[in-house]
């Protein structure tokens, strides 16, 4: 793989952080929305779900469904499935990176040396300033991105079903470390050349700041002195995944069962960016971390209709954990070879209950567990409530809620619409947190 050449060190751990989201592409791996139907209704799926979405989250579902769908046209073929979701620290990376603060802080620096004048004294305490802001909006969180981009068929038989789904899914976590030296450093710039800039002297300024004048009387340029690091990890995974459901009868009671084996491949990244230890003129770039893995997994699920309307699920998604290893280039300072940096992928599980009837639908799940995070970020466990109202039999309005019972994640809002105009289909839907924004497309045919 190629490397490229870094100048300054913040933005080796910004690029780096946003490598797994731009090149490449939520915290802990969570259980998965894959569709606009379960991103509208905060990510509530497993009981109230549909034979069109079975396959991703409780294939137990594609058994919920009474005669021939060749009369009924419960059939869906899907093309594309969009749902991308982003965390807010990541448009803090993006604008950082866009801006360049720290080249414009180092030009500043250059700048000050050449000409140690009050205009550019107050240049330096302006780029100090702008990157100060941008380091603390990301400071100690989890920039993260997750995607998913797949096509799906699903048909529903006489209480059973199958379907097939190819798809790749994107996870990536960015967890910044950034340290209060770091900081405490550049609020010293920031005062220091604010006060140059104001007409203090360079004598008195020298003696309140002595950390900030080298040897030679000249400024110090402290994008050489940051400290702060990054653990960066990414899972790119394609998914090719069969689901069959039947149902069965146990003391008069209907209970559906269902598996999604798959084939999977992983491409697993993990790097550790850290301002020590990085080169001045060459670092690895994040994708030579690069591991490609291919392993088998499955999704099991079972599901009950209650009283005519009402569902209890309850399903395990990829049951078999893995530990994916990365590939590391040996210590660009020593020469040593580095350990190789794991990801994990953890089965996930979940319950659900539901209320369904023509009309109106609502639905609550709940992660029965914390997932268990790829790297270092922190962990999640969702409880999600949806509903959708059907105004009449070509639309649909929904409406969502989830809550990271870790509180690691703030509450998040959805809402969307399902429109089908003959056998045309669409659904559409956005959610947005404190920190986190998503968004969902699908288009399909009825059959």
């Amino acid at each position: 793989m190629g490397k490229k050449t870094l100048i300054n060190l913040p933005g080796p751990l910004i690029a780096t952080l946003l490598a797994l989201g731009v090149a490449q592409s939520s915290l802990a791996i969570d259980y998965g929305v894959f569709d606009a139907r379960a991103l509208a209704m905060g990510g509530a799926v497993l009981a109230v779900g549909d034979t069109s979405q079975a396959q991703y989250y409780n294939p137990a579902l594609l058994a919920f469904h009474s005669g021939d769908e060749d009369v009924s046209r419960d059939g869906r073929f899907y093309f594309p499935t969009l749902v991308v979701q982003a965390s807010e620290t990541v448009d803090s990376a993006i604008d950082a990176v866009d801006d360049e603060f720290d080249t414009k802080l180092s030009n500043a620096v250059n700048a000050f040396n050449a000409l140690p004048n009050t205009a550019n004294a107050g240049d330096v305490a302006a780029g100090a300033t702008d990157l100060r802001k941008v380091l603390d909006e990301i400071a100690n969180k989890d920039l993260t991105v997750n995607g998913f981009f797949g096509l799906s068929v699903s048909e529903p038989s006489d209480r059973s079903g199958g379907a097939f789904y190819i798809g790749a899914r994107v996870m990536g976590v960015g967890t910044s470390r950034i340290t209060e030296t770091d900081l405490a450093l550049l609020d010293d710039y920031v005062g220091a050349m604010t006060d140059l800039a104001g007409g203090a002297s360079l004598s008195t300024v020298a003696a309140e700041y002595p950390n900030l004048i080298a040897a030679d009387g000249t400024l110090i340029d402290p994008t050489d002195n940051l400290g702060s690091s990054a653990d960066v990890s990414a899972l790119a995974i394609s998914e090719w995944g069969m689901a069959a459901a039947k149902e069965f009868s146990f003391w008069g009671q209907a209970v559906s069962f269902g598996v999604t084996p798959k084939l999977m491949r992983v491409d697993a990244y993990r790097d550790e960016a850290d301002f020590n230890n990085l080169d001045d003129e060459t670092t690895d770039d994040f994708s030579d971390t690069k591991s490609t893995h291919m392993s088998f997994n499955a999704d099991v699920g079972i599901a009950a209709i209650i009283a005519e309307h009402y569902r209890v699920g309850i399903a395990i998604k990829d049951a078999f954990g893995h530990n994916f290893k990365t590939h590391q280039e040996d210590d660009p300072v020593t020469g040593l070879p580095r350990p190789d940096l794991i990801v994990k992928l953890r089965s996930r599980s979940r319950a659900g209950i539901a209320y369904v009837n023509e009309r109106f639908s609502v639905g609550l799940d709940y992660d029965l567990k914390e997932s268990t995070p790829m790297a270092t970020e922190a962990p999640s466990q969702d409880l999600s409530i949806g509903g959708e109202y059907r105004v009449f039999d070509g639309l649909a309005l929904r409406l969502g809620y989830r809550q990271d019972k870790t509180g690691f994640r703030e509450n998040a809002t959805a809402v969307g619409i399902g429109y089908r105009w003959r056998r045309f289909v669409m659904d559409v839907a956005y959610s947005q947190s404190g920190d986190m924004k998503a968004a969902g497309l699908q288009l399909g045919w009825a059959f």
